[in-house]
C-alpha cells in the first residue's frame, strides 16, 4: 500500500489511548492510528496481511515434511530432516515484506554442517534448482538467486493482485514444499540420477501457480 503524509487534529486523550495501545502492541504512534482505521473500515493493513500468509503457510505445511520451528510477525521458520549420515536438517526461513511493492519476501535455506562434501552437494543442487526455475519461470530474467557457502536465498516476486493472503500463503508452502521434496530426492541418488529425478519431480510441480513468485 502506498503511504502519504497527512496532518490531522486530534483530542489529546485520544491521542494518550492511542499511544497506550501502540505501546501495548510494538507500534509507532502512526502504525496504531492506521491499524484502527483499517479495523474500523475493513481493511487489513500490510501487517495483518502478513500474518494471515504466515497462517495459511502454516496450515498448508501441516501435510508436508515441514515442520514450524517459530513464527513472528515477519518471518517464519521451518525445518525438515535429510536423510544422510548424522542426520542434518534443513532450515527454510521465510520472511515477507510487507510495504515492498515488487517483493513478496525472500527465502533462505541453510544448514549447520562443517562437513564440506555436503556443503558441495547441497549447492550443486541450488545450482540445479536456479538452473531449472530460470528455464521455465514468467519473466526469468527478473529471477534473483544467491548460493554462497551452502546457504541459499531466493527473492520472492510479488503475486498479481488478485491473489488473496490465503492463496499466497498457499502457494509459498507449496513453493517450498516442493524445493524440499526436489532436493532430498536429488540426495537420495548419487551421481546424475537423483539430479534427473528432481528434475522430473520439479517438471510435475509445475502445474501449480507457484511460477508467479
Amino acid at each position: 500500500m502506498a503511504k502519504s503524509v497527512y496532518s490531522i487534529v486530534l483530542d489529546d486523550q485520544i491521542v494518550e489511548a492511542v499511544d497506550a495501545f501502540a505501546g501495548r502492541c510494538g507500534l509507532s504512534r502512526s502504525a496504531a492510528i492506521n491499524h484502527i482505521l483499517a479495523q474500523h473500515v475493513q481493511m487489513d493493513t500490510p501487517r495483518q496481511q502478513m500474518q494471515q500468509v504466515f497462517a495459511a503457510l502454516e496450515e498448508m505445511a501441516k501435510g508436508t515434511a515441514l515442520q514450524l520451528l517459530s513464527a513472528s510477525q515477519a518471518q517464519m521458520q521451518l525445518r525438515s530432516p535429510l536423510q544422510y549420515k548424522y542426520n542434518p536438517t534443513l532450515r527454510y526461513q521465510i520472511e515477507l515484506y510487507p510495504e515492498d511493492d515488487h517483493l513478496i519476501g525472500v527465502l533462505r535455506v541453510s544448514m549447520r554442517t562443517q562437513n564440506q562434501r555436503l556443503v558441495a552437494c547441497l549447492e550443486e543442487f541450488y545450482h540445479l534448482w536456479a538452473m531449472m526455475e530460470k528455464e521455465t519461470v514468467y519473466q526469468p530474467h527478473q529471477v534473483r538467486f544467491q548460493i554462497e557457502n551452502g546457504r541459499f536465498a531466493r527473492l520472492l516476486r510479488r503475486l498479481p493482485q488478485e491473489c488473496c493472503a490465503q492463496q499466497t500463503g498457499e502457494i509459498l508452502a507449496a513453493y517450498t514444499d516442493l524445493f524440499d521434496r526436489c532436493l532430498k530426492v536429488f540426495f537420495q541418488n548419487p551421481d546424475k540420477v537423483g539430479a534427473k529425478q528432481a528434475e522430473q519431480l520439479y517438471q510435475q510441480g509445475l502445474q501449480q501457480p507457484m511460477l508467479f513468485l
